[in-house]
């Protein structure tokens, strides 16, 4: 008897002993918990800082206007005395080459919508005044309505995409058809901030671009 009455006192002391033991066990298991819920999750990325050297004229010079004529030059019917002379390009080599020039232009694109980049160096003037506008005319119409410049670089952007599939299915009659597109998307930004009074020559891919 006397044994089985310590026994329950035994029992009950024995797990007062433990109890302090199982509560650190479960703040430590969740405290390692929350640790790993803090750790698994990802801070915010951050903006990159970009630092745009080169101009919108240095752009169109350098990468815009000889990654196009890589385009447009691909595809081509020479018709003279001699007779019809007609380029495609025929060789992987030839067919790498035009895509390096899509890929370009197509980059080109995201570089234009970057901010804080000027229209040219400072005292570049006009070749052609009263036909073009100055650079800081042009640089004030870009300022005034970001999101038309942007809607206007991205044209570019997605003219240049289907091409590129052209290209990968080495398709030069679609290659062909296709670099109108690059044109339209170019004479849009060009009668908008280039030489806006020569509207007539604008092709109307951008329906809110008469609006403006």
């Amino acid at each position: 008897m006397t044994s089985l009455l310590r026994r329950p006192h035994s029992f009950v002391a024995a797990s007062i002993q433990r109890f302090p033991r199982l509560l650190i066990l479960g703040v430590s298991l969740l405290s390692l918990s929350f640790g790993s819920a803090c750790q698994g999750r990802q801070p915010e990325p951050q903006q990159p800082a970009y630092t745009p050297t080169a101009t919108i004229k240095d752009l169109m010079d350098s990468i815009v206007d000889p990654s196009a004529d890589d385009v447009w030059d691909a595809v081509t019917t020479e018709i003279s005395v001699s007779g019809t002379v007609e380029k495609v390009p025929r060789t992987d080599e030839e067919w790498t080459n035009v895509r390096h020039g899509a890929l370009r232009l197509v980059e080109a694109s995201n570089l234009l919508m970057m901010p804080g980049r000027h229209v040219a160096q400072p005292g570049h003037k006009s070749e052609f005044p009263g036909i073009e506008l100055e650079p800081d005319q042009m640089e004030a119409l870009i300022n005034k309505d970001r999101d038309a410049w942007t809607r206007r670089a991205k044209g570019l952007h997605d003219a240049v995409m289907p091409v590129l599939q052209a290209i990968d299915a080495k398709d030069p009659q679609k290659l062909f058809e296709l670099g109108a597109g690059i044109e339209t998307a170019c004479e849009n930004c060009h009668t908008q901030y280039w030489y806006p009074n020569e509207k007539t020559l604008l092709v109307p891919s951008d329906p809110q671009s008469n609006a403006r």
